[in-house]
């Protein structure tokens, strides 16, 4: 099927034995990093590149397919272009698919294939059982109230939002993203959305994942 997409959300970290190589080694190295993920281009629906603001990780990859088998064959291609300076630090699994909520759907090849924007945020999330024995009706209209919320906020102008589906494949049940072309409104947009019904039964928010689209020459 057209819509069976997959996505890994993928941080490294680098050891300690990375800030004592030299600036050469280091930007041969990140070179390499590089002629990977362009040649990984060609496999999957997209791969998008960030620079980490988090502290567990220093570089972010977003990965799309129809395959999960790219991403195993990713992985490996990746942590050997580092030569054993980078561990992975996380890895979120999930499906891309329309909401229940929402009755929409979407041409991954164009929704994926847009240009990234500035910023990117990513997190494992999880709900109460009770969640799941409301009827869905009124989890409906609970959602809904959630959604118009985000999208009628002043402030959100230009965020991108994904809500991808992990149950049975992590210990999350949801992977959120995003890509947002301001973090300050950012901010703002989910201190607002705290108020909405919904918070009530999530149970897990992190780890928390935030990119920045910059290339990664100050690594090296």
């Amino acid at each position: 099927m057209v819509n069976e997409v997959y996505m890994m959300v993928y941080s490294i970290k680098f050891d300690k034995d990375w800030w004592r190589l030299n600036h050469e080694v280091r930007k041969s190295i990140l070179s390499k990093a590089e002629e990977v993920a362009n040649e990984f281009k060609k496999d999957v629906i997209s791969i998008k590149k960030f620079s980490s603001l988090s502290q567990e990780s220093n570089i972010i990859y977003w990965l799309s397919s129809f395959s999960t088998s790219p991403f195993l064959e990713f992985r490996s291609a990746i942590l050997s272009a580092f030569e054993g300076y980078a561990l992975e630090s996380n890895l979120f699994l999930s499906v891309f698919k329309p909401s229940p909520y929402m009755k929409s759907n979407f041409d991954p090849k164009v929704v994926l294939g847009r240009e990234q924007l500035k910023y990117f945020v990513a997190y494992p999330m999880k709900k109460s059982p009770e969640w799941y024995l409301l009827p869905f009706e009124e989890r409906e209209k609970i959602m809904k109230e959630h959604i118009d919320m985000a999208i009628n906020n002043p402030k959100n102008n230009g965020i991108k939002s994904y809500t991808t589906y992990s149950f049975g494949i992590g210990d999350y049940e949801f992977v959120v993203i995003y890509e947002i072309p301001d973090l300050f409104n950012w901010v703002d947009v989910v201190e607002k959305l705290r108020e909405a019904k919904a918070r009530k039964w999530i149970v897990k928010e992190e780890p928390l994942i935030v990119g920045e689209t910059k290339s990664f020459d100050f690594l090296a």
